[in-house]
């Protein structure tokens, strides 16, 4: 079984399924209500989970219910959580609002965390197979890609959007950085994406064997690597929930590189990986297992 680390936000999502979501602002009736636990890093490592990793999440939660209750989640799900605690903080929480098409938009509240690093387990990452991370805790993200890059563990960071500062100062630590198609125009600016993707590795030309790629959605995926652009296709399937279909991309990717992979396999298992979550609704509970994605992934080459 191939171990990763992955570090990062858990948040505690609150999902509302609407018709559809609409271009003004407006009262919108919920057809249904859940609630759920999600975040990159942490989505990322329930993913990796149920595809048969030995995963573990570095993260901070507040000393409130929603904090327990996400360490139960990760938990069941067979992730081994490692959590800071901030006393007298709020756990993260979101507002997801899901169409029928499977399309969301939602906003974060982060808590007021304690940023402090001093805690982080650095010492065990020792026979690791890669460490992931998003941008939401930029101290921690920092501190585990520099331990790993000092062992030689692969590093991916998950590129969204949000905070152009944190992922530039993150870029340069890791190895495989993968951007939303939204985070890539916030650091490259207003172009085609490969001619982004291109523009963004040539700046990071310190390491030629880099990987950067960016997600796409249902148009797949663009990677570069050595200063060419590749192509990757996503499989054509019916969305009925694509939140978090990015976070499970991540997962997969880092997943297949502990386990030996090279960056090419990587991608289009991720790319299975994330197509099949996109066709399930109940976020963690339904996320795709390793026999689900190989059996599809033959089945469509």
């Amino acid at each position: 079984m191939s171990r990763l680390v992955c570090l990062g936000m858990v948040v505690k999502d609150i999902v509302f399924r609407v018709p559809k979501i609409p271009s003004l602002p407006q009262k919108l009736t919920a057809f249904e209500l859940r609630s759920q636990f999600g975040g990159m890093a942490a989505t990322a490592a329930a993913a990796a989970a149920a595809l048969g990793g030995k995963v573990e999440f570095w993260g901070r939660i507040g000393d409130d219910e929603s904090g327990q209750e996400a360490m139960h989640a990760f938990r069941r799900r067979g992730v081994e959580p490692r959590l800071s605690v901030t006393i007298g903080s709020q756990s993260p929480m979101s507002a997801v609002i899901v169409d029928e098409a499977g399309e969301r938009m939602l906003a974060v509240y982060t808590g007021l965390l304690d940023p402090a690093t001093d805690w982080l387990p650095l010492e065990k990452l020792q026979g690791a197979g890669a460490v992931h991370a998003d941008f939401r805790w930029v101290e921690g993200a920092r501190a585990l890609y520099e331990a790993a890059r000092a062992q030689g563990i692969p590093r991916v960071l998950d590129a969204d959007a949000g905070n152009n500062e944190a992922v530039r100062s993150l870029i340069a630590l890791a190895d495989h950085v993968i951007f939303s198609e939204r985070g890539l125009a916030e650091i490259a600016g207003d172009m085609p994406a490969d001619q982004a993707l291109l523009q963004v590795a040539q700046d990071a030309a310190e390491d030629p064997s880099r990987v950067m790629g960016v997600t796409l959605g249902d148009r797949g995926s663009l990677f570069c690597h050595a200063g060419r652009i590749h192509a990757f296709a996503a499989p054509r399937i019916k969305p009925t929930d694509t939140n978090g279909a990015g976070d499970v991309f991540h997962g997969a990717y880092a997943l297949a590189l502990a386990r030996g992979q090279s960056w090419v396999q990587s991608v289009n298992y991720a790319t299975t990986a994330a197509s099949l979550k996109c066709t399930r609704d109940h976020g963690w509970d339904q996320l795709p297992d390793h026999e689900e994605v190989t059996a599809f992934m033959q089945a469509h080459s």
